[in-house]
């Protein structure tokens, strides 16, 4: 039995040979028949009218590797055009083999199809066109550069182009931009001539040229929009109204702008208070502080952030409102830490300071058409809401919740510390310097 197991793996490891010989021997039949012609390489295939093109990775592949499965049929539809023919501009990845061997190659692997030397006129005419037109945009981006380096004088003939046309049109050209005024052109078909800039004729040819989209716009000719010369000078006089309204409540509402707390005697009195949304007050801040007249008021006060979605009613407990009624004896830190934040979203303001705001940015609307939030405080005890306004209890609950989560989240969030060693001496250098600092 082992002589006859020993007999079989003989006889298996002779056939085992013999098909790597017999694989060897098509290969080098292969190769032999293909080397008189692809050792020469392109100039001996060029000298043949008949010759045929396949790509040129698939054929160093062909010749490196022994078995058909690993090299694949020969792809020519890699580099054929859409018009059937081979793609000139591929001619890179190509190369050229006689009849006899691009038979072979198709016998021994199949694919295609057959490409012959004559190429794609089509597309060599087509690169051609779009070879020219590059130079010529490239002559053009030159020659408009130099143009705009030189400003027209007053007596020149000028064109109206967009402020930023000189630093974009580079960008612009190359984003696929047509029309280089359209920026100058208002909402109501007019011309921005305000935002405009002048450039000289010679500029302008080449300009029309790049954007053929462009509407030529003479300096002596083209007028402003009126609609729009209307609208600024409304403009003008709104931001210098919003100067003096600046000033007004920067004096009359200064403890609302330094975001300071009601005092004790105010709460005490038991005088009339509104709860006004924070983000209202944030921007109401922005405005008065803006350094620029671009900033417009936030319109009239508002409560609506203190409002629950579901029903309108005010979600935000009084208790919650000022660090006089907030929890402290007796509360956890938690519960004190949901209090502020829940103290955030609301800014007490008495009823005078209402006034001034509703006077100035409401047209002279009262705090009662507007909706805002009443609260009527006295003493040490936290105030009530005023008849007509409601409490949303399950609403308060929801939100004090949604801060506990909240707080969670923060304290279980991962630490991460990165350890910064100093350079040798450093510390040493330091130390001197503060010793030396005590000396003196």
């Amino acid at each position: 039995e082992a002589n006859a197991a020993l007999r079989a793996r003989a006889r298996q490891y002779d056939d085992d040979v013999a098909a790597v010989e017999a694989k060897v021997r098509s290969r080098d039949e292969y190769l032999a028949a293909l080397s008189p012609l692809l050792q020469a390489a392109s100039p001996a295939a060029r000298s043949l009218p008949d010759a045929r093109w396949v790509p040129a990775s698939w054929l160093r592949s062909s010749l490196a590797l022994l078995r058909e499965a690993e090299v694949g049929p020969v792809p020519n539809g890699e580099i054929r055009c859409e018009h059937g023919k081979a793609d000139p501009a591929k001619l890179g990845e190509m190369r050229l083999v006689s009849p006899a061997a691009w038979r072979r190659m198709v016998e021994r692997f199949g694919g295609g199809p057959e490409l012959d030397t004559a190429g794609c006129a089509v597309c060599v005419r087509a690169a051609l066109r779009t070879r020219r037109t590059a130079d010529r945009t490239a002559q053009l981006k030159e020659a408009l550069g130099q143009a705009l380096s030189s400003p027209p004088s007053e007596e020149e003939e000028a064109f109206l182009v967009p402020k930023a046309f000189r630093a974009k049109w580079a960008t612009w050209r190359n984003e696929g931009v047509a029309d280089a005024t359209g920026e100058l052109r208002c909402k109501h078909g007019g011309w921005l001539v305000d935002g405009a800039r002048c450039i000289s004729a010679a500029a302008w040819s080449h300009t029309e040229a790049l954007f053929p989209d462009s509407t030529p716009l003479p300096r002596e000719s083209t007028s402003a929009c009126a609609a729009c010369s209307a609208e600024r000078r409304s403009l003008l006089e709104g931001a210098k109204g919003n100067a003096a309204l600046r000033a007004a409540q920067r004096q009359q509402l200064g403890r609302l702008l330094a975001e300071e707390e009601l005092p004790a005697e105010v709460l005490s009195a038991g005088s009339p208070l509104y709860l006004l949304d924070a983000a209202w007050v944030q921007e109401w801040r922005r405005f008065l502080l803006a350094k620029t007249q671009t900033q417009l008021h936030p319109g009239p006060p508002s409560s609506a952030g203190l409002r629950c979605e579901a029903h309108g009613c005010v979600e935000v407990r009084p208790g919650h409102t000022h660090a006089r009624w907030r929890p402290s004896r007796g509360a956890s830190a938690a519960e004190r830490a949901v209090s502020e934040r829940l103290a955030t979203r609301c800014c007490l303001a008495t009823a005078a300071e209402v006034e001034v705001l509703c006077g100035a940015l409401a047209a002279g609307a009262p705090p009662e058409e507007l909706e805002l939030v009443a609260l009527t405080a006295g003493g040490d005890d936290p105030p009530t809401l005023a008849p007509g306004t409601l409490l949303c209890a399950g609403c308060c609950e929801a939100a004090e919740a949604k801060e506990r989560a909240a707080l969670a989240d923060f304290e279980d969030a991962e630490v991460h510390l990165t350890l910064r060693t100093e350079p040798a001496g450093a510390a040493k250098s330091r130390d001197e310097a503060v010793a030396a600092g005590e000396a003196a």
